[in-house]
Formats: C-alpha cells, sequence, structure tokens
C-alpha cells in the first residue's frame, strides 16, 4: 500500500500518534546508555538523564536550573560553548551538525574525551539545546594500545635483520618477510607458492620432520634446528631456524612462526678454519694467505651487509611514507626521494600511462635522470613489452627506444595485482652496467610503488560506492547532505538561489505487482540513466529512496527548475520503458520543487517544502509538477 495516496488522518490518530511519540522519547531519555542533556537558551539545564547522573557524578536535582558551563565544561573551553551558543541565536546556523570529539568534566574536576552532538531545538516559541554525549576514554585508550602493538609487530616482522615466516601446519609458507625472500633467492610471490619441504634439502627433510612434530607435541614452545635450504638458483644455504608454535584458545596448533638466520658464512669459514687447523703444521705460508683472504671476505660481506641494511631502513621508510600518501603525485614524490638514496649516482624517473594507456607520460625525474624521450608509447620499451625488467649496456645489444644508447639502463615495468600502471626507468652515467642488486632492489622499489598507487585507486573507488546508488548508479541520499552544505555555503556567499525537486513514480507499487521486482529494477536504473543525462555537471541527482529521487540545482531559480521539471515530465511522459525487450505500460511522475531562500535556509526545510508539493502533485491526480508557492503545470 502507498500510504502517501490515503487521506489525511483523523484528529484522535494524530494526537495518540503524538502522544506516542512523547512516550517514546521519555524511555530513549531514561534508558540510554548516553548522556542526554536538554539546555534552555541561557545555558541553564532542564534535562539531566541517567547516564548523565553516571558518567558526571550529578544527580538530576543537583544540575536542573544550573549553568551548564560550570557543570561539565573545562574552563579552556566555556567561553567557546558560549560564544557558539551566542552565534547560533543570532545566526540560527548550527556549529555541531555531527559527533566531535571534545573534552568534558566530572565533578571532582577530572577531565575527559567524549564524544558529542549538539542540536538546537525550537519549542513553544523558545529555543533549546539538546546534547548526546558519550564518554570514550576507554575507546581511545584500547586503540592506541591496539595501533601501537600492531605497529611494533609489522616494523619487526618487515624491518628485521633476520628471515621471519609463519609457516602452516601443514608446512605452506603464509608469511614471509624479504629477508627471507633475499636468503632464499625467490619473489614475495614465488615463495608464498611453495612449502617449507620444497626449498628443504633433500638429505635434511627427516630431521625437519622430526623436528616439526617435536613442536606440535605438548610441552614444548620452542625448539632450533640447523639445516640445508635450496636455493632457487639451486645452491646450498645453511640456516639456523628457531621455531615456535602459535595456539588456538583451544590449545589446537594454528600455525609455526620461524626465525630464520643465514650461517652458510658461518659454516663456511669453520670449514677454511678447520682445515687451515689441520695444515698449520705443514704450511705456515698458505694458512698466513687463507686467514689474509678469509679476512678480506669478511670485511667485504661487512659492507655489503651495512649497504644491505641501509636498504632495508630506506625501503621501510619508504613503505611507511607511501602508506600515508593521498595521492598519486606524493607516492611519486616519495619514490622519488627515497630512489635518489637508494641509488646514488643513478639517475632515474617513473613514467605513468594516460588516460587511453597508449602513451606513457614523465610524471618525475630524480639524479638528472630524465631519458631522452618524456613521451613514448609502450611498444617502444622492451620491459614493458615482456613486462619483467630490461637492461641494456648501452650501445651494445638492444635498448629500449625511449632511453639513451650511451648509458647502461634498466626499465622495470610498475605490476601491483595483475596490473602494469607505470615504469621506473633508471640510467647510469656511464656505460658500466647496473649490479643485479641493484636490478633487485628496482624491482622491488617498483612493486611497492605500483602497490601503493593500486591501493589509492581502490580507496578511490570505494569511496564511489559509498557514495553512490548501486542500482540506479546516482548519488546516494549522504552525497546528496555533504555536497548540498558545499552548495549553501556558496550560495550564501554569492546570493545566488538554489533549487530542490522531488521525484517520485506515479504508481510505482502497481507497476511492480503488474510486472515484477525485477521490471520495476530495470524501470528504476532507466530513469537513474534518463535524469543522468538531462542534468548538468554542477547538478546532483540522487534516488532518495525507493521510487522517489531529489536532485539539487545551484544557481536556478524556482520559476527555471519548474520549467526544466515539466520538460522532464513530459519526457518520462514520452519515454518508451522496457523491460527483457518487451515494452512496459507508459510512466508518469510526479514533482514538487522548492528553492532557496525563499523555502527554507537549510537542505531538511527545502526537502520538506518540496515534498509537501510532491504531495499535493499526488493528490491532485499525478503526472504534474507543482512549487512548494502551491503553482501547477
Amino acid at each position: 500500500m502507498d500510504f502517501r495516496d490515503d487521506p489525511p488522518q483523523p484528529a484522535s490518530l494524530i494526537q495518540a500518534g503524538a502522544g506516542l511519540t512523547g512516550a517514546i522519547a521519555t524511555a530513549l531519555l531514561q534508558t540510554s546508555l548516553d548522556c542526554m542533556i536538554v539546555i534552555d537558551q541561557n545555558n541553564l539545564v532542564v534535562e539531566w538523564n541517567p547516564a548523565a547522573e553516571q558518567v558526571f557524578s550529578y544527580s538530576r536535582q543537583d544540575t536542573l536550573g544550573r549553568n551548564l558551563s560550570t557543570l561539565i565544561i573545562p574552563p579552556a573551553f566555556r567561553e567557546g560553548h558560549e560564544r557558539g551558543m551566542r552565534r547560533y541565536l543570532t545566526t540560527r546556523i548550527p556549529r555541531i551538525a555531527n559527533r566531535v570529539k571534545v573534552f568534558a568534566q566530572r565533578r571532582n574536576g577530572d577531565t575527559f574525551p567524549c564524544e558529542i552532538a549538539f542540536h538546537p531545538l525550537e519549542f513553544s516559541g523558545s529555543t533549546f539545546f539538546a546534547a548526546v554525549l558519550r564518554d570514550i576514554s576507554e575507546q581511545i585508550r584500547t586503540e592506541e594500545v591496539l595501533r601501537e602493538s600492531e605497529e611494533r609487530y609489522r616494523t619487526i616482522f618487515d624491518q628485521a635483520a633476520l628471515g621471519i615466516a609463519h609457516v602452516s601446519v601443514k608446512g605452506h609458507w603464509e608469511r614471509v618477510n624479504q629477508t627471507l625472500c633475499h636468503i632464499l633467492g625467490y619473489t614475495h610471490e614465488d615463495l608464498l607458492a611453495l612449502t617449507y619441504p620444497d626449498v628443504t634439502h633433500q638429505d635434511d627433510l627427516e630431521q625437519v620432520k622430526e623436528h616439526a612434530e617435536l613442536l606440535l607435541s605438548d610441552g614444548v614452545h620452542t625448539s632450533c634446528i640447523q639445516h640445508r635450504f635450496v636455493r632457487r638458483d639451486q645452491s646450498v644455504v645453511w640456516v639456523k631456524v628457531t621455531s615456535s608454535v602459535m595456539r588456538k584458545a583451544s590449545g589446537e596448533a594454528q600455525s609455526f612462526i620461524a626465525m630464520v638466520e643465514d650461517i652458510t658464512e658461518i659454516q663456511r669459514a669453520e670449514e677454511e678454519l678447520r682445515l687451515a687447523a689441520e695444515d698449520l703444521e705443514r704450511r705456515v705460508e698458505a694458512r698466513t694467505a687463507d686467514l689474509t683472504n678469509l679476512s678480506a671476505q669478511l670485511q667485504t660481506q661487512v659492507l655489503e651487509l651495512e649497504q644491505r641494511n641501509r636498504e632495508t631502513r630506506l625501503l621501510g621508510e619508504m613503505s611507511d611514507m607511501l602508506q600515508a600518501c593521498l595521492t598519486i603525485s606524493e607516492v611519486e614524490q616519495v619514490v622519488a626521494q627515497h630512489a635518489s638514496e637508494l641509488f646514488p649516482g643513478v639517475g632515474g624517473a617513473l613514467y605513468a600511462f594516460e588516460s587511453s594507456r597508449t602513451v606513457l607520460q614523465e610524471t618525475i625525474s630524480w639524479n638528472g635522470g630524465s631519458s631522452s624521450s618524456s613521451v613514448f608509447v609502450p611498444v617502444e620499451c622492451w620491459g614493458l613489452r615482456r613486462g619483467r625488467p630490461f637492461s641494456a649496456l648501452g650501445e651494445e645489444g638492444l635498448h629500449c627506444r625511449h632511453s639513451s644508447a650511451s648509458h647502461s639502463t634498466l626499465c622495470v615495468p610498475m605490476l601491483a595485482q595483475g596490473e602494469t600502471v607505470g615504469l621506473l626507468h633508471l640510467e647510469a652515467g656511464s656505460a658500466a652496467p647496473l649490479t643485479r642488486r641493484q636490478e633487485r632492489l628496482a624491482q622491488t622499489v617498483a612493486e611497492t610503488a605500483a602497490l601503493a598507487i593500486v591501493n589509492l585507486r581502490l580507496r578511490e573507488s570505494l569511496r564511489q560506492q559509498s557514495i553512490r546508488d548501486p542500482l540506479t548508479g546516482l548519488y546516494n541520499r549522504r552525497y546528496l547532505e555533504e555536497s548540498f552544505e558545499r552548495e549553501l555555503h556558496r550560495a550564501q556567499r554569492s546570493d545566488d538561489p538554489i533549487a530542490v525537486i522531488m521525484l517520485d513514480i506515479d504508481h510505482f507499487k502497481h507497476f511492480n505487482d503488474s510486472h515484477g521486482h525485477e521490471a520495476g529494477d530495470e524501470l528504476l536504473r532507466a530513469l537513474g540513466q534518463l535524469l543522468s543525462g538531462c542534468i548538468r555537471a554542477e547538478d546532483v541527482a540522487c534516488r532518495y529512496g525507493g521510487e522517489e529521487f531529489a536532485m539539487v540545482f545551484p544557481g536556478m531559480t524556482l520559476d527555471q527548475a519548474t520549467r526544466w521539471a515539466d520538460q522532464l515530465r513530459h519526457t518520462v511522459e514520452s519515454t518508451q520503458f522496457a523491460s527483457r525487450g518487451e515494452a512496459l505500460e507508459q510512466v508518469s511522475v510526479s514533482l514538487g520543487v522548492a528553492a532557496f531562500p525563499q523555502h527554507g535556509r537549510h537542505l531538511a526545510d527545502l526537502i520538506r517544502a518540496a515534498d509537501a508539493a510532491l504531495y499535493r502533485a499526488k493528490r491532485e491526480g499525478r503526472n504534474r509538477v507543482i512549487t512548494a508557492d502551491g503553482a501547477s503545470r
């Protein structure tokens, strides 16, 4: 049943409804877990619910008739509160429309954080203010503890100098850090596709199995084992693995956590020292040479380790910064800043696809690393053609047409979640090739930057989903309210009009009953497309609810909006809608029109005025346009 088509109800029912509303309000006031406080325009308390008594330690009788500022508002904020009340009484524009976080004061003088929503009320010719307040002290403490705990764990996991992994009880890698990937020579994705036994030396499999069974038995929490892994290049690496079991609350084993230390060099050094000791009596000179050579190797390894730690630190800093970026431009700036430090003396640039994805444009460069072409097509880059890094050694062999042939260059496609979002280009100052370590580091930078870009795009996509009606593609009610506030401020500054139109499909319930809900959805979708094609870029059309639509027209007068609404009514009436290829019965709409400022200075007032005009159009026969002034078309 469409209640809007029913005749007005008897006065007795209206009075009964008002009484019920009052009873509900009283019950909410008494049982609400939130503090509910009402003050008059002199800042004196007129209502104080039980929740407020518990939070502030004042009884209701203690507060009635007393000044709210001296009761619960800390001294530093009292003037701001009273100034806001005076501003509202002068301008009638509320300062607090949604919940905000503030500080309040208990009876004993303690201050605490809270959320408050403040709303003006007009009753019997007087102005009151209703405040709904919630103590969020415990929530803030809990959130801070959780955030610090998560941050500590993530930092330890990602930046640890040791390899760290989560391994399922069946041996599958569930999570691995970059250090472990480096130890085993696999990319993050390739390693996750394997199991622990897949990379374990065949001669050590039984030992590893016994170690796992020991950990799974009751009473053993942590255990250490030394064994060999087989790297991706089939070389063998010795590791020291310290493992423990993570268990569910029930005690059932959930997974292993393993700390992996590369001890290959230690094993090799021990072996060399053993051989040197055996030969000490016979070949003193050879022993001295061996020790000298070993010292040089260790020094080189120390230097490499220091360089690796520096790169790990810079990558961690870059990752943290990328997570805080709000735009792709910020992502590019963060990458350029850290790449200039990760690749000292090596120029570089980032390239991004234009909207057509047929051309790449240079977006940023560092260390003088702009290639010879700032714009090029994807086929000019071997890296983009192959979908993987491509290095060129100056004039020798192949090189990309977009880069200099006299320098050693590296092109790394920026891939994330199966999508190529751009290109990282490095260019050495001479024909000397970039090292394999630099190539791996460049690939890590490209992957991290690409993931940040894809995440930003996903965040924007989710934002669009949050403000769009999924059926019609129009904006939803939330976006209408947000955008109207912006237009209202603009209109107040420039003294421009704003028109609001409410539209309702006539006899939509009958249409649904006759043709089914699927046809009804197709009609709503088609009408949404029709509205999108009729409005201007600055106008906002939204699905307000059910078969009802609301539209806001900045800069449009009441007369202009009325003519536009009548044209739309004719367009809908003359449009042949169809479902599954079959023509449906003709559809008409009724529209109500209101305008700012003559019918209200707030969205709720304008919607109410336009809705009342819409109901009148329904009562007077439908398929017509009526303004809030009563004019009809």
